[in-house]
């Protein structure tokens, strides 16, 4: 399908909308503003242009169309917004001051001399990583797939030589690691802090930096520790054993000595986690703890601001996730969410279900619709308000859905090599057949989310959040 006939098929989608008449209980304004969002999804799903794109041409239709420039603009003075785009630079400050390989190495040394336990060297790593890059394709595929490919290689196990030597086993058990880590902080995905944001407008519900990571790591850790055997046992490799200090020795040698700017930003990310943390305590926000990251950062050259600006990911997750909040913003003032939440009570009845069983009914809807999404970001903004929106209909905890949900969100891409941006880097790597990456994917992606929903409501309401 060409760009024009996709681009004509989201137009369609607006102007039907602005034809067909408001239902009952919604105003015209809002009526419309709805089909432009809806517009907005589908240009997301089908791609004819960038997302920024197709954004910004969303954002000009609701200020100069619709009259709505301040709700076009609203976003982008949202503290969410911000805290999104400077944790993308913070990602870029490991990538470009070889700080992050060099955590790698340092883990290969300790603890790596068994395949199974490089395995969990590579979990450890994305996990340490992951309250600083909110990107899977950044973390795992730019940080952490290049070091364990290299290492592939090293071992004598290539794609089309060997794949089952050690590469297979590594390729899958990094696509598992990084959709799980993407869940333990709210720092570590991108859709997160959106998710939180739709939370709060749709169900009243919000949570700190530090709440999320005291809710998530419990049922996230057993996760992590479990996954890399199961990958393992699924995807056995050949080679048992490994040389560790020959290689990490050999990566280390290739970084030379630790630089100023790695130890600068080493102590700026303990401290960024202290702030994070303490942020219920001193009322710092996270974005601003963020954002003075990237100020010293900055100030002490750790990154220049042409660094900054090379950021293109996060420049343009920037204007997509501010521009869709925008309008999203526009839909919550119309009242548009509290008119489908009345429409869904009257026309759609979970109440027949106890509460746990209509939660875990939403839940399994919202793994299962992801064999249809490409894309984790059209995913939340096409589906995840409507979830929240029964949740809170049907008196769910808000919360734990939100948790969920988020968990869902993640770890659902397992299912195919498609569901997130780094699935095709690592299944593109060519060591693991379509069908044994999708076996794989089923099996964490299912074992992990009835642990959540387990041991995550459990823990849950051992920390009152329900």
């Amino acid at each position: 399908m060409g760009k024009w006939i996709k681009s004509a098929c989201c137009v369609l989608v607006v102007l039907i909308f602005w034809l067909i008449p408001a239902p009952e209980g919604l105003q015209v304004a809002t009526w419309r503003v709805s089909g432009l969002y809806l517009g907005t999804v589908l240009g997301i799903v089908l791609r004819p242009f960038p997302e920024p794109v197709i954004l910004i041409i969303s954002m000009s239709v609701l200020s100069s169309v619709y009259l709505q420039l301040k709700d076009a603009l609203s976003a982008f003075s949202s503290s969410t917004s911000w805290l999104i785009l400077t944790a993308f630079i913070i990602g870029h400050c490991f990538v470009i001051t070889g700080l992050g390989k060099r955590i790698a190495y340092f883990l290969i040394d300790k603890f790596g001399h068994t395949t199974l336990r490089l395995g969990y060297v590579s979990t450890l790593t994305d996990f340490i990583l992951s309250p600083a890059i909110p990107s899977n394709t950044a973390r795992s595929g730019g940080l952490v797939y290049p070091i364990f490919q290299n290492l592939a290689y090293t071992l004598d196990s290539y794609p089309d030589k060997n794949p089952k030597r050690v590469g297979a086993f590594f390729m899958s058990l990094l696509y598992q690691n990084s959709l799980t880590t993407g869940t333990l902080f709210v720092t570590s995905g991108a859709i997160m802090p959106m998710m939180i944001h739709l939370s709060n407008t749709i169900m009243g519900a919000d949570i700190t930096w530090l709440g999320w990571a005291q809710a998530m790591l419990l049922p996230g850790s057993i996760c992590l520790l479990l996954t890399p055997y199961i990958v393992y046992r699924i995807n056995t490799p050949e080679l048992k054993a490994i040389d560790n200090k020959a290689l990490a020795k050999a990566g280390r040698e290739e970084l030379g000595p630790m630089s100023t700017k790695e130890k600068l930003l080493a102590l700026y990310f303990v401290l960024a986690i202290i702030g994070w943390v303490t942020g219920g305590i001193t009322k710092i926000p996270t974005a601003a703890v963020a954002i003075a990251f990237l100020a010293i950062s900055m100030i002490t050259n750790v990154i220049s601001w042409t660094q900054v600006m090379d950021v293109k990911s996060g420049w343009s997750t920037f204007v997509w996730y501010s521009g869709i909040m925008g309008i999203s913003d526009a839909l919550t003032k119309g009242r548009f969410f509290i008119w489908l939440g009345e429409w869904f009570h009257n026309n759609l009845d979970l109440h027949i279900f106890p509460p746990l069983i209509a939660l875990a009914v939403l839940l399994l809807l919202t793994m299962l619709i992801r064999y249809f999404f490409a894309s984790t970001i059209a995913y939340v903004v096409t589906l995840v308000p409507v979830v929240f929106t029964l949740g809170q209909v049907f008196g769910l905890p808000a919360i734990p859905l939100l948790l969920l949900v988020a968990a869902s969100a993640q770890l659902a891409s397992l299912l195919t090599h498609y569901g997130n941006a780094v699935g095709p880097l690592l299944f593109g790597a060519g060591y693991v057949s379509e069908g044994r990456w999708w076996l794989t994917g089923h099996i964490i992606a299912f074992y992990s989310m009835a642990i959540y929903f387990v041991v995550g409501l459990v823990w849950w309401h051992v920390l009152g959040l329900w």
